[in-house]
């Protein structure tokens, strides 16, 4: 059985050795001739002949579709369109034939002998009856002494064991214009063993598969690269949940808590605690415009920056001042963020804190009764050189309480498009303030999940709670 050859596809088939496909009278041809010499006789019959043959090679055709359109399994549409030629055409050999344009090899999914399944595992050089399929993109045969001429010149050999056929029969497998593989037919006892009608079958049967085969080679190539984005998006979620995952700092006298909910798997928001001393402990929320993997590779190049300059900066200030300008040197996709960066101090209850663009804390004291806190303007980081930071200062009493917390809180929506508010988060935490810090953050994830119902989370929820006693 001829297959593979040196790399080149030679021209070899064009000239004196190449041949028009067989010229064989099928039933439809004898009609018209019957006809043309008056024979209604032989010609009805004739004409009978190719109606049946008609009828069975569109009954072949439609169980051959049934059968592709009910499995997306590339080898399986291989071995079902291979047994249906096999057991279809009069050929003892059939192979079913991936061609690369690239490195113009092919690989044989498909190939039998006198009953029995070949494996033949690997790329493979293109042979030279193949080549002329492939370059030509139409059906292509030859015969007896072609088929030794061109054994003889080194284009095609012989696999070990198998035998040479009398004839050779290949067309093309399409994907638009392009040829992605070839199917051959191969008769070992006769020549010319292949009509034109059966070459009009084997087109059609070969234009289905090759319809069905890039249907499942697309779909094995997306579930491919979902499986892959998803083992990519486990490890950012596992990479983003242990930068926040650090364990809470405990000042004498306080009680912290933190919750981070994220809309998809990785997100935007974060938040981070920072001793500074025994006494001082710096406390940093913040949220990027952008949602998903963008929004937490930018939040971990800015959690990164501000743990960085919060070491080597003297005031809060001269911190965002320095990410800012971090932020604007190395972002080419326009993305921001908004910071709340605050220093608690633990003598005093005084929380310093500088706020550029994100929403300011809500402060209650030990009645439950919430504090004004003065707000000026803040811009966000990341698009404006000379970025304005609003610095103010609060204390918390004794008994009371400061939470700081994203928009995923107070924007989260119900079916009616009704925001859970800023009202509702002071009730909340009027009810719940004498919970601890991290039962406080449960319970306003749990009554935003109540408002929201059925409505999905569009944004990061995140909380984190200072409790003083």
């Amino acid at each position: 059985m001829p297959q593979n050859s040196q790399d080149d596809m030679v021209n070899e088939h064009n000239g004196k050795n190449s041949r028009k496909l067989d010229q064989s009278l099928d039933f439809h041809a004898q009609a018209l001739k019957a006809e043309a010499q008056g024979d209604w006789q032989a010609a009805a019959g004739y004409y009978f002949q190719y109606v049946s043959q008609r009828s069975a090679e569109l009954a072949l055709i439609n169980s051959v579709q049934e059968g592709l359109s009910s499995n997306l399994e590339m080898q399986a549409i291989y071995n079902l369109i291979g047994d249906k030629l096999r057991d279809t055409f009069d050929a003892q050999i059939v192979m079913i034939s991936q061609y690369d344009p690239i490195t113009h090899k092919i690989f044989h999914h498909y190939a039998i002998e006198r009953g029995q399944h070949l494996h033949i595992p690997g790329w493979h050089p293109i042979d030279s009856s193949r080549g002329e399929v492939v370059r030509n993109r139409r059906p292509f045969i030859i015969n007896g002494q072609e088929i030794l001429d061109v054994l003889e010149a080194k284009k095609m050999h012989v696999v070990p064991g198998t035998e040479v056929p009398k004839t050779w029969l290949g067309v093309p497998m399409l994907v638009g214009n392009e040829a992605r593989g070839i199917v051959s037919l191969q008769n070992l006892d006769k020549e010319n063993a292949f009509t034109t009608s059966d070459i009009s079958l084997l087109m059609t049967l070969t234009n289905s598969m090759s319809m069905s085969l890039e249907n499942a080679r697309l779909f094995n190539e997306t579930q491919r690269l979902l499986n892959l984005l998803e083992q990519e998006m486990e490890i950012a979620r596992y990479t983003q949940q242990s930068m926040l995952r650090n364990k809470l700092p405990k000042y004498a006298g306080y009680d912290l808590g933190s919750l981070i909910i994220p809309a998809r798997a990785v997100g935007g928001d974060f938040y981070d605690f920072i001793p500074l001393d025994k006494q001082r402990l710096c406390i940093v929320i913040g949220d990027v415009s952008d949602k998903g993997l963008p929004a937490a590779l930018f939040m971990a190049l800015t959690f990164s920056l501000v743990r960085a300059e919060t070491r080597g900066a003297e005031n809060s200030l001269q911190v965002l001042q320095n990410v800012n300008r971090n932020l604007i040197n190395m972002n080419a996709s326009s993305m921001f963020v908004t910071l709340l960066y605050c220093v608690l101090d633990s003598r005093t209850g005084i929380l310093r804190y500088s706020r550029a663009g994100h929403l300011p804390p809500i402060v209650l004291d030990g009645a439950g009764k919430c504090i004004d806190i003065k707000v000026q303007e803040g811009q966000p980081l990341g698009l404006f050189k000379k970025v304005k930071i609003d610095q103010q200062q609060v204390t918390i009493p004794h008994n009371g309480l400061a939470l700081l917390y994203s928009d995923g809180l107070n924007e989260a929506i119900d079916s009616h498009g009704t925001e859970f508010g800023y009202n509702r988060i002071k009730q909340e935490l009027f009810v719940n303030r004498k919970k601890s810090a991290g039962d406080i953050c449960n319970k306003l994830w749990q009554v935003v999940q109540s408002h929201s119902g059925e409505m999905p989370h569009q944004d990061d929820f995140t909380t984190v709670i200072v409790k003083r006693d």
